[in-house]
């Protein structure tokens, strides 16, 4: 007993000094500035050269010590999957660029973690892969001014260099590029998040978040199969403001979706949205997916241009399941110039509720009527309207269930 008693002691103090010495090394790497700069840790930013070790090496070594800004100065740094650490600023610096790896094997595999999903050839068509990952982290900044490129040509394309005529034609892609998951205290801010070929930015089951003033935007034509913009889901106290997205897909969305994939799930409660431009090929503000709760959240003082419908709630998109819950979601100053002001419809959730969702102060113009449709068993409850005034909104198509619709 005594010597496994002092091997084990051995081995701590061992792994200790490897530890103090990894920490010494990290310091001494220190720009001027007090940042761990990628290009110390032999990062090129040429584009050409693959700078993902370089990078990720810079992450580890600004975490050893305990946190601090790791920049990317000028220069595209070519990189497959990165991962973000507690008490990390990862600054991408004016004129940076983090671009996404063209090649598989330079991303993460499916079963990082059990938070992740992805399977190729089916439903969205996904990997599971990400460029910039946040796994279970708490305290980390993610800002620009500089740009994160998911470098959307290079996946969706057929052997012949086409676009796919389907999501399912695309041979590879990976799936959300900016990924945080059951994380804290998180900033996004001041940055460029641009060309994804799937979501965007993910936003999945975490907790005090704050995404200010980021430009987001994703392919158009060619359209970006599920090129959505930000996507918030079983998250709560998430602060998004002084935004501009644009996309292919849904620009900005609440879920409620981390059933059986997060760790400790929760609705989707306390976002605040405010002063953001959205525009989308799709819907500019999307509420729905998943079989939880989406509930306490604000839109406020909003502008919607270009876009097929501003605000769309469905309970479930394409399985017949309970699906969600939508409850206490308030939206005021909107100017809106769209096809349609809203799109309300259970589909084939099962067992859904709408109920408490207010408009105040909505101007603009569509050119076709909004429609809600719910169920003799499940009307909508308490949706109100409040000087809203949008040229071309003739009567709205409803069902015949008026229930409790106010």
């Amino acid at each position: 007993m005594a010597r496994k008693q002092y091997q084990t002691k051995n081995r701590c103090v061992k792994t200790w000094g490897i530890y103090a010495a990894f920490v010494v090394v990290a310091l001494s790497v220190l720009s001027a500035d007090g940042a761990f700069n990628v290009r110390d840790f032999g990062a090129k930013g040429d584009g050409v050269v693959k700078d993902t070790a370089a990078v990720q090496n810079a992450i580890d070594a600004a975490s050893a010590a305990g946190g601090g800004e790791v920049l990317l100065p000028r220069g595209i740094y070519l990189c497959g999957s990165v991962f973000l650490k507690s008490g990390v600023d990862f600054h991408l610096a004016e004129g940076a660029t983090l671009k996404g790896s063209p090649d598989s094997v330079d991303y993460n595999a499916v079963d990082v973690c059990p938070q992740n999903w992805g399977q190729p050839g089916t439903g969205d068509n996904i990997s599971g892969a990400h460029l910039l990952l946040c796994i279970e982290q708490n305290n980390v900044t993610l800002r620009g001014p500089g740009k994160i490129d998911g470098n959307v040509g290079a996946f969706l394309k057929m052997p012949d260099g086409s676009h796919p005529p389907h999501k399912l034609k695309i041979p590879w892609r990976p799936g959300q590029m900016v990924w945080f998951v059951e994380s804290r205290k998180i900033s996004i801010r001041d940055i460029e998040i641009a060309d994804a070929p799937y979501w965007s930015c993910f936003i999945y089951g975490c907790e005090d978040v704050i995404v200010e003033n980021a430009s987001i935007h994703t392919v158009r034509e060619p359209h970006t199969y599920n090129g959505d913009g930000l996507d918030i889901d079983s998250s709560r106290r998430v602060r998004v403001t002084g935004c501009n997205i644009s996309t292919a897909d849904d620009a900005i969305t609440l879920r409620a979706a981390g059933q059986g994939r997060l760790k400790k799930d929760g609705p989707c409660s306390d976002v605040a949205v405010s002063n953001c431009t959205f525009s989308s090929d799709c819907n500019a503000i999307r509420l729905g997916v998943g079989n939880g709760a989406i509930r306490n959240c604000s839109f406020r003082d909003i502008k919607v241009k270009n876009t097929r419908y501003a605000v769309n709630a469905v309970g479930s998109w394409s399985l017949p399941e309970h699906g969600v819950d939508i409850s206490c979601v308030s939206f005021e100053n909107l100017e809106i110039d769209a096809k349609g002001f809203c799109k309300f419809y259970y589909k084939y959730a099962t067992g859904s509720v709408f109920e408490e969702i207010s408009f105040r102060h909505v101007r603009g113009k569509v050119r076709e009527p909004s429609i809600f449709d719910d169920t003799p068993e499940r009307p909508f409850r308490n949706l109100r309207f409040e000087d809203v005034r949008i040229a071309g909104e003739t009567s709205p198509r409803v069902s015949d269930n008026q229930g409790e619709r106010k």
